[in-house]
Parts: C-alpha cells; structure tokens; sequence
C-alpha cells in the first residue's frame, strides 16, 4: 500500500469516520489554498475505498461553482495526515485541508 492511502486509511480510523456499514461519510471544513485567496468551505465528504478505488468526493455545489476542485484520486495524489488535526491534499500547486467535523449517519 502506497504511502498516500496509509495516511487516508490513518485518517479514517484516528477519526472513527468509518459508519458501521462501511460508508465513510462525514461533515468538514475544507481549506483551498490554491494562487487564488484560501477559501474555506463547509461540505459533506465522501470517501470510497475498495481494492483498485480510492476516491475523495466533496459535496457542496459551491466548491465546483468557484472552479476549486471537488474529486482527488487518493491513489495517485499526494496525502499528508497531520494527526488529529486533517488530511492534508497537494495537487497541481494548491493545497487543500480537510477538517473533519462529525461523521453522519
């Protein structure tokens, strides 16, 4: 397992965002730093995971309005987990944070 869906499978679990069924599904704040201003948003976010798919979706019509993007192929983009604070995206020269803030059920 690469390094970059150890630190997602970390995340996950230091989290608890895993539901009993499976689905991984929770509130956040996400920070976008890209060469624009950092903008912040509140969405829900979904993670899917399976033996070749690993995919973060971030579900708020807003992200994708401002032309900030709202899928990341976490197999083949950098992850960083800052423990017990947030996933950490960096992709094309931006970063993106995501702050978990309740899992849903």
């Amino acid at each position: 397992m690469n390094e970059s869906l150890q630190n997602l499978n970390r995340f996950i679990r230091d989290f608890n965002l895993r539901q009993p069924n499976g689905v991984v599904a929770f509130n956040a704040k996400i920070e976008f730093s890209t060469n624009k201003p950092t903008k912040t948003k509140d969405c829900e976010v979904h993670i899917i995971t399976s033996d070749n798919l690993a995919t973060i979706y971030f579900l708020n019509q807003e992200i994708n309005t401002d032309g900030l993007p709202d899928m990341f192929d976490a197999k083949n983009t950098p992850l960083i987990y800052i423990v017990n604070q947030c996933l950490k995206i960096e992709k094309d020269g931006s970063t993106v944070l995501i702050f978990p803030l309740q899992t849903l059920v």
